[in-house]
C-alpha cells in the first residue's frame, strides 16, 4: 500500500523519514511531540498541517513568520501534494514522495517518545535576579500569564518597584509577546522600555529590581 512520505533533507537516518499513515491530519513544527518534529530556528513551533484524503495529501500553512513553500510556490491556502513535490518550511528542505507503507521511517501518527533532557526543555520565565531567583514559570499550555505584585497574579513577583499588575505574557500563534500593563517603572526587554514586543528565546526582562530570563529550560 502508498503512504505519503515526508525526508527531511539532508537525510541522516530513518529517523528523518516520517510515514504519514493511519490518520487524515498530520501537524509538523518545532513543537516537540508534533507528528513531523523539526528542530530547526526558522521553523514555527506550529508551522503546518497535511490533510490525507484516501490517497490525495494537501498541505496548509498555520500563520508561520517564515512561511511554507511548495516546488518553491508560497503556501497561500490549501495546497495539493504530489509526489516528488519539495517542500521549504522556514529554511528546511524536505522530500514529499509516495512509498511502501512497509518502508523505513517512523509513522507520523505516533509523536515522538521525549526523554532524558530534550523531554524537560520547555519555554519558561525564569528568574535570575531579584527576590524570588531561582523561581521558573513554564509557560506551555497558558494563554496569558500576567506578572506583578498582585495576589491573582500567575507570576507573583514581591519587588516593590513592581506594579500589581505590571505586563502580560501572551502566546500568538508560534510565539510569546510582552505587553507593559502602564506599570509606574516599566517594562524593559534587552535594555529597551517597550509598551508590546515579541519574545526571542535567551531574552531578558527588567521588571524593578527583578531581571527574568524567557527561556527553554
Amino acid at each position: 500500500m502508498q503512504v505519503g512520505c515526508l525526508t527531511v533533507k539532508p537525510e541522516t537516518d530513518e529517523e528523518k523519514r516520517y510515514l504519514l499513515k493511519d490518520l487524515t491530519v498530520f501537524e509538523g513544527g518545532r513543537s516537540q511531540g508534533h507528528h513531523v518534529y523539526i528542530k530547526h530556528e526558522s521553523v514555527a513551533f506550529s508551522h503546518f498541517r497535511i490533510y490525507k484524503n484516501g490517497d490525495n495529501y494537501s498541505i496548509s500553512d498555520l500563520g508561520s513568520s517564515k512561511g511554507t513553500k511548495v516546488n518553491d510556490q508560497p503556501v497561500e491556502k490549501t495546497t495539493p501534494l504530489a509526489h516528488g513535490d519539495r517542500l521549504l518550511i522556514g529554511e528546511v528542505e524536505l522530500l514529499f514522495e509516495m512509498v511502501d507503507d512497509s518502508g523505513p521511517g517512523r509513522a507520523a501518527s505516533s509523536a515522538p517518545e521525549l526523554s532524558g533532557e530534550a523531554a524537560e526543555k520547555v519555554l519558561s520565565l525564569v528568574v535570575v535576579d531579584g527576590k524570588e531567583k531561582g523561581e521558573t514559570f513554564a509557560l506551555p499550555g497558558k494563554q496569558r500569564v500576567k506578572i506583578g505584585r498582585a495576589v491573582g497574579s500567575d507570576l507573583k513577583l514581591s519587588d516593590g518597584k513592581i506594579s500589581r499588575e505590571h505586563c502580560l505574557v501572551e502566546a500568538v500563534r508560534d510565539h510569546h509577546i510582552i505587553i507593559d500593563l502602564e506599570s509606574s517603572n516599566g517594562t524593559v526587554v534587552n535594555g529597551e522600555r517597550i509598551k508590546k514586543t515579541v519574545l526571542k528565546e535567551g531574552d531578558y526582562i527588567r521588571l524593578g529590581f527583578t531581571l527574568i530570563r524567557y527561556d527553554r529550560v
